[in-house]
């Protein structure tokens, strides 16, 4: 059985790696043979030069680590991508290094072992203080389904919420094309550069008075009804996930959370200040979630600017001609160079 490594052996092996020739360094790593079930350090192996002249093995470079298999191995699963690499048909596309070596990158050696499990025997197993996120992400590397056929974990925790992960991520896809966009689009043809969306509940009942209806901007508002989608948002995680999926696709200023959302009418009372005719309207508030995003390209141009002092300077500017000179008054000077300073403060922003 191998023996797993401690972080401080898999660093003394980085050390030894990036020491010394590549024939010193061949010498002085750790093998894990995968053919023997052997483990431990190169010395005297004779079993290893010979293995590794046969034509029908592979050795794999990971991080200092060297991993010796028999091809076959890997062509067991030909739609990964080392069952790919090394098929009739991508030989000739995967070069070895002069030691006889392929070398993986972007993955640990301890995340590589367990991802190896799936094509010894069909499964990764992840013990407890492994990494799970790594798992799922060597998984999407190597072109490895990440399932519960696949994988069994002692963390079922942390193997579920990286499932889960995966689910809320095309789900919430699901969401925005069917319900999100729609919205925007609507705020985007009335000219705005920004959306605030609510996701009520299909039950919610909105009833507000057309005379006093609450200050909640809906001029700019935008309600969705969906109980998936309500229900989706209220877990912290999913609302970090839709943030990711918006962001990728270049959304901005992106907000998501519970907020109090105006239903019907709770009081109406008379007071005695008058501003809106001596009647009080207090409105039913529900908690629901609510997504805010922004398109706006120019986000960092001022938005403070004297357009008269603008206009003055440029029929000045346009009445120069190339040989004649012309003094503007001192305050349009003033103008023009506060401008200039405007815009120069918010490109350095």
């Amino acid at each position: 059985m191998l023996r797993r490594k401690s972080s401080e052996e898999l660093s003394n092996l980085s050390r030894n790696s990036s020491a010394g020739s590549s024939s010193d360094m061949l010498r002085s790593t750790s093998l894990v043979n995968l053919i023997t079930g052997k483990e431990g350090p190169l010395e005297d192996d004779d079993a290893f030069t010979r293995l590794k002249s046969q034509k029908d093995t592979v050795l794999l470079l990971v991080d200092g680590v060297r991993f010796l298999l028999k091809r076959k191995t890997l062509l067991s699963h030909p739609e990964t991508m080392l069952g790919g690499m090394f098929g009739e048909n991508m030989e000739r596309f995967t070069k070895e290094n002069g030691d006889g070596e392929f070398k993986i990158d972007s993955v640990s050696p301890e995340i590589f072992r367990a991802i190896l499990g799936y094509y010894v025997n069909g499964e990764i197993k992840v013990p407890y203080d492994l990494n799970m996120y790594e798992i799922k992400e060597a998984c999407d590397f190597f072109l490895i389904p990440f399932n519960t056929t696949t994988v069994v974990s002692e963390n079922l925790s942390a193997f579920m919420n990286e499932l889960s992960n995966d689910g809320s991520r095309r789900k919430f896809e699901s969401f925005l094309q069917t319900d999100i966009v729609p919205g925007m689009a609507e705020a985007a043809m009335k000219g705005e550069r920004e959306c605030h969306i609510v996701c009520l509940k299909d039950d919610d009942i909105v009833d507000w008075d057309p005379e006093y209806p609450p200050a909640v901007g809906e001029d700019r508002l935008s309600v969705v009804k969906n109980n998936e989608i309500s229900r989706f948002l209220k877990y912290i995680e999913n609302r970090e996930v839709a943030k990711t999926v918006l962001q990728e696709k270049g959304l901005k200023k992106i907000r998501l959370g519970i907020e109090g959302f105006p239903t019907h009418k709770d009081k109406v009372k008379v007071t005695q200040v008058k501003p809106r005719g001596g009647i009080q309207v207090t409105y039913f508030y529900v908690q629901r979630p609510f997504i805010v995003m922004s398109w706006e390209k120019e986000e960092h141009r001022s938005r403070h600017v004297d357009f008269a002092n603008v206009s003055t300077s440029c029929q000045s500017h346009r009445s120069v001609n190339s040989d004649e000179t012309v003094n503007l008054p001192p305050q349009n000077l003033n103008a023009v160079d506060e401008i200039e300073l405007v815009e120069q403060r918010d490109q350095e922003i």
